[in-house]
């Protein structure tokens, strides 16, 4: 399961980027995770617990994950477009475009501190 090695790498990101007092002070950690990142949310929850067994100091920081929706940016027209059923097909021009601009993804978007 890649879910646990992603787990560690996030942890260890935010490990290097806030000082000891501040994760200390860590309520929640936001992710956005797109649906071609090969990263399975429930899966990510359940790595997530785990890693508590072995380094409870976070036990009490809540993970949310938001899935990201499958966007194309047309090469030719340069519209967006939601891509559904993976037609990835601008909606403006039909033509077909592999421009993805959204849902490969997977991003700490917000981190969310105690007062």
């Amino acid at each position: 399961m890649h879910e646990t090695s992603i787990v560690n790498s996030i942890m260890r990101t935010l490990e290097q980027e806030f000082e000891a007092e501040k994760l200390n002070k860590m309520k929640a950690i936001h992710l956005k995770v797109g649906i071609l990142s090969n990263i399975e949310p429930r899966l990510l929850y359940n790595a997530y617990s785990a890693y508590h067994l072995t380094y409870p100091r976070y036990q009490h920081v809540e993970l949310h994950v938001e899935s990201t929706s499958l966007k194309i940016q047309c090469d030719v027209c340069d519209h967006i477009t939601d891509v559904k059923q993976y037609r990835f097909i601008c909606e403006k021009c039909e033509r077909p475009s592999k421009n993805v601009i959204q849902g490969e993804e997977m991003l700490i978007h917000k981190v969310e501190f105690e007062d």
